[in-house]
């Protein structure tokens, strides 16, 4: 894996920002894992990848690809597609109090669960939501997501907007999922990137819609 000196200026300069070296190292393999994707994909070099970011942080297409990256804890996420895509992980943090974020952010129906696990993965079905048209979490609150499939915004600023969620396999103590606009169901197929570096685990996709 090639190392921090692909990345641009904003990522390095976030890089330095971050709380303690080990986030810092985390971000750099999670966006330098990013770019070599993209490149294989595009037939750019990495260092030559860009992108343009939106108002709540969404990257654009890289030369019309789609795709979008997470990251929580030891594990990154990154999905290619062929539509607009947002995925999300989340480490399930036991020092996160899950149920008052469940509280805070899904919908009354949804955040009722005695698995801790099921809050997570719905949180996470979520932030996907979100990522997928470029919004904010609170622009989607009130989605029932509690089981993947067809999910649909009756009120708030995505009124009427219907998305795909999928459930995405993620390492133990971890969850993670997979949304695009529109209800129609895409593919997934998703591969360890750098299986023989101990972390992150990143994740790509290929065919189909990824």
């Amino acid at each position: 894996m090639l190392g921090a000196e692909v990345l641009d200026a904003a990522e390095r300069d976030r890089a330095r920002r971050l709380a303690s070296p080990a986030d810092a190292a985390r971000y750099v393999r999670a966006h330098v894992a990013a770019r070599e994707l993209l490149a294989a994909r595009t037939g750019l070099s990495p260092a030559d990848v860009r992108w343009e970011v939106g108002p709540h942080g969404k990257p654009g297409p890289v030369v019309g690809q789609r795709w979008n990256l997470s990251r929580s804890g030891d594990h990154a996420l990154v999905a290619l597609a062929e539509t607009d895509v947002g995925v999300d992980v989340q480490v399930r943090d036991p020092r996160v109090d899950v149920h008052r974020l469940a509280a805070r952010f899904l919908a009354p129906g949804d955040a009722r669960s005695d698995v801790d696990g099921d809050l997570w993965r719905r949180f996470s079905r979520l932030e996907a939501c979100a990522k997928a048209v470029g919004g904010r979490l609170l622009d989607v609150l009130g989605l029932d997501v509690r089981a993947p499939g067809t999910v649909r915004a009756d009120d708030g600023p995505w009124r009427g907007q219907e998305w795909w969620v999928s459930d995405v396999a993620a390492p133990s103590g971890a969850v993670a999922a997979c949304a695009t606009p529109g209800p129609r169901p895409h593919a997934l197929r998703t591969r360890v990137w750098g299986a023989e570096q101990p972390s992150p685990t990143v994740r790509g996709g290929g065919g189909g819609t990824w």
